[in-house]
């Protein structure tokens, strides 16, 4: 008996490397999606300062859901976004800022160009426009 146990013991061991192995590349893969698909901790204060932002800016007036003139705020972030050249691009942090700031840089296809404002780089500062994007990724799962 021993002989035939010690015979098996080489595939055993195969066997039980290949299962580590793959869980090992399973977790990390697991690990990976769920940091690109998570919102950052945020900072409720910022959160709260950039919904008043939003509604004192106008930015509600266009952004909400069901609007045919500009994206909803809610589920925005992290999506995709087809643009007018035809790219498609995710909307995460760095593309709100610069949608913000240069609305003109990359339009979304389907709304008109030239609507969003174009002199919040100079009226925000960045503190701002860091807490209206808080604002808008406190609505990603909305």
């Amino acid at each position: 008996m021993s002989t035939t146990n010690s015979a098996c013991l080489p595939s055993i061991m195969a066997v039980l490397t290949a299962l580590v192995l793959f869980a090992g590349i399973f977790s990390s893969f697991m690990a990976s999606d769920e940091l690109v698909s998570a919102t950052p901790p945020l900072d409720p204060n910022a959160v709260a300062r950039g919904q008043s932002l939003a509604y004192d800016y106008g930015c509600i007036g266009c952004h909400y859901v069901g609007s045919r003139t500009a994206a909803a705020f809610n589920g925005l972030y992290n999506s995709e976004r087809l643009l007018t050249n035809e790219t498609i691009v995710i909307a995460d942090e760095a593309y709100l800022r610069e949608s913000i700031l240069e609305p003109r840089a990359k339009v979304p296809d389907g709304y008109a160009r030239g609507i969003h404002p174009s002199d919040y780089r100079v009226r925000l500062n960045d503190q701002q426009v860091d807490s209206i994007i808080a604002y808008i990724l406190s609505l990603a799962d909305q």
